[in-house]
């Protein structure tokens, strides 16, 4: 039998749990005293919750459900139609998951009586100018990572005959100048050379999709202030600050710096009991494209930045070199990278 629970959040009267997929959605509305006052199975579409919520009547009404792949739609149709809502992290809520008897219904109760009593871990929502940067460079992201998936696929097909006619070209970069005039030239046999156009074709498709990529963010860089201050970081260049704006969002939501470096997920994890306190590998929680961002982009600030190169490039003991597979030893290798991440969030949070 569920226990009665009596809220304990001022100011709301009326809490509600949703338990969203795709195509359904599990709802219960719940009064201060606990008592159940809707519940219900509805299809996952603005109109149909409008409907299962009514009119308000001069009550003060707030949501909470998970965050997840397609949480965006939810969260719109929810803030238009709520007084608030509480976008609860699944990572945190571990209380929903181990549970020897599980259902939608189940989770959405759960949910909602977290919600009454303040014990939901939230996530940050971020503003829709954000979202809508962070598809343009994450889509960005993938297309050059399937790129350079072509560009493997052709080293790997061209290698099938080192003694191909025209000679191959003493260059560093295959897909420069030099390098596609011979790509396009060199005799194969078939099907490799039907095979090695297709590649060039598909090769070009994406050159041509991540150059209009590359345009949309030079756009919105030069209308964002922000943009000019992050690029004075070392190693920090156009792309960077880009993704580092729509990750953040609001630099304020940290208030320290420390905040901010756990957020990027480059911190070590730490599980101490007694006596024991183990080393730990970095805890990867954080967001990974602001992790991505920050890892790639402390190479060149180590070798414009003389403090970060003596960091990275500090003399190791025997005994230091000896634990190669000590995960202490790779945060360490991550040191440029926190200082880099002090030194952006400084920049930010002081323009």
């Amino acid at each position: 039998m569920r226990p009665t629970i009596r809220a304990t959040v001022e100011g709301i009267d009326e809490f509600i749990g949703v338990d969203h997929h795709k195509k359904l959605s599990q709802l219960v509305i719940r009064d201060r005293q606990g008592k159940t006052v809707k519940r219900g199975t509805v299809v996952t579409s603005r109109q149909a919750l409008e409907r299962f919520l009514g009119s308000p009547g001069g009550r003060c009404r707030w949501a909470v459900f998970e965050a997840g792949r397609s949480y965006r739609p939810m969260y719109r149709w929810l803030t238009q139609l709520l007084d608030g809502v509480v976008v609860a992290n699944p990572r945190q809520l571990r209380i929903i998951s181990d549970t020897a008897y599980k259902s939608d219904r189940i989770d959405a109760g759960k949910l909602c009586d977290l919600l009454m009593i303040g014990m939901i871990p939230e996530v940050h929502v971020c503003s829709e100018q954000a979202w809508s940067r962070r598809m343009i460079f994450r889509q960005r992201v993938d297309l050059v990572g399937h790129r350079t998936r072509i560009k493997n696929r052709i080293h790997a097909l061209i290698d099938q005959y080192p003694d191909a006619e025209p000679p191959r070209p003493e260059v560093s970069d295959l897909f420069g100048k030099l390098g596609r005039s011979w790509l396009e030239e060199v005799t194969l046999p078939s099907p490799y050379r039907e095979l090695l156009d297709q590649l060039l074709e598909v090769l070009e498709h994406f050159d041509d999709q991540i150059t209009r990529s590359d345009g949309q963010i030079r756009s919105f860089l030069k209308r964002d202030p922000r943009a000019g201050w992050l690029q004075s970081v070392p190693g920090i260049g156009p792309f960077f600050a880009a993704v580092i704006l729509a990750e953040v969002d609001d630099i304020q939501r940290f208030p320290k710096a420390k905040n901010f470096v756990s957020y990027a997920g480059l911190v070590p994890g730490k599980d101490q009991s007694a006596e024991r306190d183990p080393s730990r590998p970095i805890h990867k929680r954080g967001d990974r494209y602001l992790r991505w961002a920050f890892v790639e982009a402390a190479i060149p600030a180590t070798q414009k930045n003389l403090a970060m190169k003596s960091m990275y490039d500090r003399p190791r003991s025997s005994t230091e070199s000896s634990r190669r597979n000590d995960p202490t030893r790779r945060v360490e290798r991550m040191d440029p990278s926190r200082r880099f991440r002090r030194s952006t969030w400084a920049t930010r949070s002081r323009g």
